[in-house]
């Protein structure tokens, strides 16, 4: 009985370690979770449903806020990278602050129209310099020389020929400035006169197998000197254009048509219905 006694002592002994063990455990674990413990009895109102009300020192009992403690291995500083904008915590943006970023970023440039951040700044250019422009001394004239005939009267009356020569212009057309230039007159210098009607004016020149046919204006037909000065207006025209050594005779026409004779009245007449040449006023 002694040893039964003894075994059941032993044992109650070992269960009696292993309760005080679990109290030890409950109550470090009370002493440890108490904040956890005393918020969830005071939230849930469990000694109201249990006995009616909650004791005092549970009303006046105040939950401590909890640190986060760590050992230090863990905590990093973040730096704020130049240049951009610190950023709150999620979870704690305030509502005014949220709504002013909001504004900001709908009249950022990077939220406008494509059109609006497409179109390019006016700037204001600046006034161009105005380059100080050299005055361009004028090209010389190319000159040919041309000879005209003109004529002289005599002390007697006498109507004779006279040739000078004179720097003209040079172009492609040299029979036609030729003659042009012989119907401007002589100049003063030349000390010579001509015969050719005054406003006779040349029309039309062609060269073709050696006749320069030569067109002239209506006032080519009248002279007010008489035969004298039909003769001296064609041996004129005849001498300047022959020359040229294309030009072996001249065929003159008036309006474009070819005329037999030039002057009015009965006793006025100069034959020009076929070519003159040189030798036709020997």
């Amino acid at each position: 009985m002694s040893g039964k006694n003894s075994k059941k002592a032993k044992r109650n002994g070992v269960f009696a370690a292993i309760w005080l063990l679990l109290i030890i455990i409950l109550i470090i674990v009370f002493l440890v979770k108490k904040d956890d413990f005393a918020a969830n009895l005071k939230s849930t109102h469990f000694f109201e449903r249990v006995v009616g009300s909650t004791p005092e020192f549970l009303q006046n009992y105040e939950t401590k806020k909890k640190e986060n403690k760590t050992n230090g291995l863990l905590d990093v500083d973040v730096a704020p990278v130049p240049g951009q904008k610190e950023t709150q915590d999620p979870g704690t943006y305030d509502l005014d602050d949220l709504n002013g970023e909001q504004e900001a970023a709908a009249e950022s440039p990077s939220q406008q129209k494509p059109e609006e951040s497409a179109k390019p700044q006016e700037t204001e250019k600046p006034a161009e310099k105005q380059e100080e422009k050299t005055p361009q001394k004028p090209k010389p004239t190319v000159t040919t020389k041309a000879k005209l005939f003109f004529v002289q009267v005599d002390a007697d009356g006498n109507v004779n020929r006279k040739s000078v020569v004179r720097q003209i212009p040079k172009s492609d057309s040299p029979l036609t400035d030729t003659i042009k230039a012989l119907l401007a007159g002589p100049e003063s210098s030349e000390k010579a006169m001509t015969l050719i009607p005054q406003g006779t004016r040349l029309l039309s020149a062609r060269v073709r197998d050696g006749i320069a046919a030569l067109n002239f204006n209506e006032a080519f037909e009248f002279n007010e000197v008489g035969a004298d000065g039909y003769r001296a207006q064609l041996m004129q025209i005849v001498f300047t254009a022959t020359e040229f050594a294309t030009v072996e005779s001249v065929q003159f026409l008036v309006n474009g048509q070819r005329k037999e004779y030039l002057g009015s009245g009965e006793d006025v007449y100069m034959w020009i219905g076929s070519p003159y040449t040189r030798g036709s006023f020997n």
